[in-house]
């Protein structure tokens, strides 16, 4: 249900939450006169009349978005992110920064070829890279790139490389983010292994064309903590990542329990322009046993839904059977 005023269409987001002992907050966007203008409505409804909390007009005109990126190899993922980043991020949006935090030497003069080629063809300067000759740890790498920022205070969007994002999404970074009040953390959609979902090698659709929101496609991901947008002088504030974690996995949940106890407001929202781009994922050795068990588990849900890993599971049960009755049905 929409609580909104005649002159405004139905939002293009809208959030609530509810408080067990006052009532429920909520919180409207609707696109304002202006490309980059929006305007917000807070209601609160304290378990009775609706009351009108706020109305304001809401200018996202000035409002950068640090994008930091940790990276180990994987240039042809790369590749990939910043086809994406080159429509949605430059081209649409245009108030971006890019930050990549490169770990070791394999692939780096790949990586850094993409990056010129980038900048070259669509005159994007807004972007740092920084190489740090040691092994890879995704809680290390976004917390130097939080860090190296020089400017004035700004929203940074914490990113895998196999992370799609539109434009849109930029936005909602953007307006359920606010310094020293609110941080955000989107559930985003999971996409399962193609070559399960469509079948034949062949018969994939183009990646444009895979990000359909179906259950039969993927999933939320309600149990991944690692794309979050923050204000810099709130992550500064908070004290960062943890830093003893290595490697995969535990530094996001290690985060999003910290702003869980402090005074900052938690946004936990699914949203339908954020996705993971299906990958193989492989658990190292290395890892520890709670970290391998969690990369395991993640593996498993990756794949398929439960309906679908089932068919491959019994796949020769059901060969079985559906033999069986081509041999009835020829004997009748």
């Amino acid at each position: 249900i929409c609580f909104i005023p005649k002159s405004l269409s139905c939002p293009g987001a809208g959030i609530y939450r509810t408080e067990k002992d006052k009532g429920t907050l909520y919180e409207l966007t609707f696109r304002g006169d202006t490309k980059h203008q929006f305007k917000k409505i807070v209601l609160f409804r304290p378990f009775g009349p609706v009351m009108k909390v706020k109305n304001e007009n809401v200018n996202m005109a000035d409002t950068l978005i640090n994008v930091v990126v940790p990276l180990a190899k994987r240039a042809g993922k790369f590749r990939q992110f910043m086809q994406n980043f080159r429509e949605m991020g430059i081209q649409q949006d245009g108030r971006i920064h890019l930050t990549v935090v490169y770990f070791g030497k394999e692939q780096v003069n790949e990586v850094k070829a993409i990056l010129e080629n980038t900048s070259k063809s669509t005159n994007f300067k807004n972007f740092t890279f920084i190489q740090l000759n040691e092994e890879f740890s995704r809680g290390k790498g976004l917390d130097i790139g939080a860090r190296v920022w020089k400017g004035s205070n700004v929203v940074l969007f914490f990113c895998d490389v196999d992370i799609y994002f539109t434009a849109e999404f930029l936005n909602s970074c953007r307006l359920n983010t606010q310094p020293g009040k609110k941080v955000f953390y989107p559930v985003l959609f999971s996409q399962y292994n193609p070559s399960i979902i469509y079948g034949h090698q062949d018969s994939i659709p183009s990646l444009e064309q895979q990000l359909i929101i179906k259950k039969e496609t993927g999933f939320w991901r309600d149990f991944g903590f690692g794309m979050t947008c923050q204000y810099r002088s709130d992550f500064i504030n908070i004290g960062g990542f943890d830093l003893d974690i290595k490697g995969w996995g535990g530094e996001d949940v290690h985060l999003y329990r910290k702003y869980l106890h402090s005074n900052l407001i938690v946004i936990r929202t699914p949203v339908r322009g954020l996705f993971h781009l299906w990958h193989e994922k492989r658990c190292l050795d290395e890892l520890t046993p709670e970290q391998y068990k969690m990369c395991m588990q993640s593996k498993a849900m990756n794949e398929a839904s439960h309906g679908q890993l089932g068919m491959l599971v019994f796949r020769q049960e059901i060969e079985t059977h559906l033999h069986r009755q081509k041999l009835s049905s020829k004997k009748t």
